[in-house]
């Protein structure tokens, strides 16, 4: 009931103050211009990750004053207060470059640091459980933790190329969690939270979008969907094993892997922004802007039902 309740209202909040962002942000002008590798065809606002912030948060102090129990709502010392301390770093670091632009090695930077902190604060890749044995890593903790989040951050931020497309396949891998994660798990508020504010976003988002969430928002649901990941193979009686996570987010990790090999084989510097990922190729070969995003969102519940049978099996 507290996870419906958190959704809903991440929800409606997303509803309410997505507009208020979109005319804000047209007031300023802070506007996604169309290039040459930018699929929209006029300037659109780019401050959609404010709205889903805001949604976040507002959900979940709402959940936290309903439950009247911290721990319901996630508040552990080794999961919420690493998620929302992570977030709100990456949410100035997003305002920051949805506003002002900034270099990627300086974004990346900050990314590292706020993977950093959550590990700091408890949130920790330690123990892979493998069926064969449980391989302790907390030698490798930092670096193996801060490699996942960062990756997982930039994946989703890579899939953000066409309207709706980074929601949606974030929302496949958000419900494949929580069909993994045991009943009353206490992060099971945030991944309602996040999933209610990812779809009350997108309601303004699909083709022709009239926003998009930018870096802010882009950062915020990688950085929630590897912190969820993290609590789903180190906690409970039966943590899951490393692969089903990477599994549930196929699309975004095969796009990432691909962007790598490509850039490389061609000299280009990895953040040198290319029309070479998957959702492009779709378009090249004559799908529609809404088509290929629900293909590909398709093929990502199709990677969530896969990780689901996995961690069941």
């Amino acid at each position: 009931m507290l996870s419906a309740l958190t959704f809903a209202a991440a929800m409606v909040v997303a509803l309410v103050v997505t507009p208020i962002v979109r005319v804000f942000a047209h007031r300023k002008g802070l506007l996604d211009h169309p290039s040459e590798r930018k699929v929209h065809a006029v300037p659109v606002p780019r401050l959609g990750g404010v709205a889903m912030a805001i949604a976040f948060f507002i959900a979940i102090g709402l959940a936290t004053l309903a439950s009247g129990d911290l721990g319901a709502v996630g508040l552990l010392p080794n999961r919420a207060p690493s998620i929302l301390a992570g977030v709100a770093v990456l949410f100035v670091i997003g305002v920051i470059d949805d506003v002002r632009g900034m270099r990627a090695l300086g974004k990346l930077g900050f990314q590292v640091g706020a993977a950093a902190l959550a590990w700091w604060i408890g949130l920790r890749i330690e123990l892979l459980s493998l069926p064969w044995a449980n391989v302790n890593v907390t030698t490798i903790s930092l670096p193996l933790t801060v490699l996942w989040i960062v990756g997982v951050i930039n994946a989703v931020n890579l899939i953000d190329g066409l309207d709706g497309l980074a929601s949606g396949v974030g929302m496949t891998v958000l419900g494949a969690f929580a069909l993994l994660v045991a009943p009353g798990d206490p992060t099971l508020p945030i991944i309602a939270a996040t999933a209610g504010a990812a779809i009350g976003f997108l309601a303004y988002n699909l083709h022709p979008a009239s926003i998009i969430m930018g870096d802010t928002g882009s950062m915020f649901l990688g950085f929630v969907i590897a912190a969820i990941g993290i609590s789903l193979t180190q906690d409970g009686l039966f943590p899951q094993a490393p692969w089903v996570p990477i599994v549930a987010l196929g699309v975004p990790i095969i796009d990432t892997i691909w962007a790598v090999v490509r850039r490389t084989a061609r000299g280009a510097p990895f953040f040198e922004a290319d029309r070479g990922h998957i959702h492009h190729q779709l378009l090249v070969r004559g799908l529609h802007q809404r088509d290929a995003m629900l293909l590909l969102t398709a093929v990502s519940a199709g990677f969530a039902i896969i990780a689901i049978l996995l961690g069941r099996a």
